[in-house]
């Protein structure tokens, strides 16, 4: 059984943890790791290390020579965008309860 074979500079879809459904770039492979950055919350200075069978292997790529956070933000932003997912009721109603209180409306 073969699993996703990620190279560094592909693009990558995380399916598990507080990251999930985010696209991130493979900056480096650690072992049996991959080292992933977004831009932001992980910038390419300080990447993430996350099991390869944790993420889902797009066909997409970047060259990494020269790429700074900005240009990989840039190019993940559309992609991130397209992927976001509605708010479950429950958070819903938090957003709400939330916004009222800022705005002062109980």
């Amino acid at each position: 059984m073969q699993r996703n074979v990620c190279q560094p500079g592909m693009i990558v879809l995380a399916k598990a943890g507080r990251d999930a459904g985010r696209f991130f770039l493979v900056t480096a492979l650690d072992g049996a790791e991959l080292l992933l950055a977004d831009g932001k919350r992980r910038p390419l200075s300080k990447p993430k290390r996350k099991n390869p069978a944790h993420v889902q292997a797009t066909k997409q790529t970047l060259c990494l020579e020269s790429l700074t956070d900005k240009a990989l933000r840039t190019a993940l932003h559309p992609l991130n965008e397209a992927a976001k997912r509605p708010l479950s009721k429950q958070n819903q109603i938090r957003k709400e309860v939330i916004d009222d209180v800022e705005t002062g409306c109980n």
